[in-house]
């Protein structure tokens, strides 16, 4: 559509024209989401609420109670729409686990127990932490 054709129909219609993507409800709309750059805004969020200032002044039970609210509270409509790439599962694993382990630490962090005893339900003895792969897969499973 050429702009003049476009410019009457906002006129008529009083609106505005927007390019592709746009946010929409916190949501990025037309762009691809394969692409590690469709995925930053939820990445910039869950690293802002998993500050290294909060690890510091909460005990493990909390960190791990934050991990959990942050995890199901901001990926939920993300993850239930579209595949999560591996590369971001990865930098929100690695969020994670900068966050449980290093909880303001600069340097290298000690990992107490592995990653995927972490990940197991508490019933299994882990402490019940989301994987962000297994969650987009379940959630990808419903439309099924």
């Amino acid at each position: 559509m050429d702009q003049v054709m476009l410019q009457r129909f906002t006129a008529i219609l009083n609106c505005d024209t927007m390019v592709s993507p746009f946010i929409y409800l916190g949501m990025p709309v037309g762009g691809s989401h394969k692409h590690g750059t469709f995925w930053n805004g939820v990445i910039e969020k869950v690293h802002t609420r998993l500050s290294r200032w909060k690890g510091r002044c909460l005990t493990m039970a909390g960190r791990i109670c934050l991990i959990k609210s942050v995890l199901s509270a901001i990926l939920l409509f993300f993850m239930s729409l579209f595949k999560l790439p591996s590369g971001v599962a990865g930098k929100l694993i690695r969020i994670q686990r900068d966050f449980l382990w290093g909880w303001g630490a600069k340097g290298r962090k000690i990992a107490w127990v592995s990653w995927r005893l972490v990940c197991k339900p508490r019933e299994f003895e882990g402490l019940g932490i989301i994987d962000p792969k297994l969650f987009n897969l379940a959630f990808l499973g419903k439309w099924i």
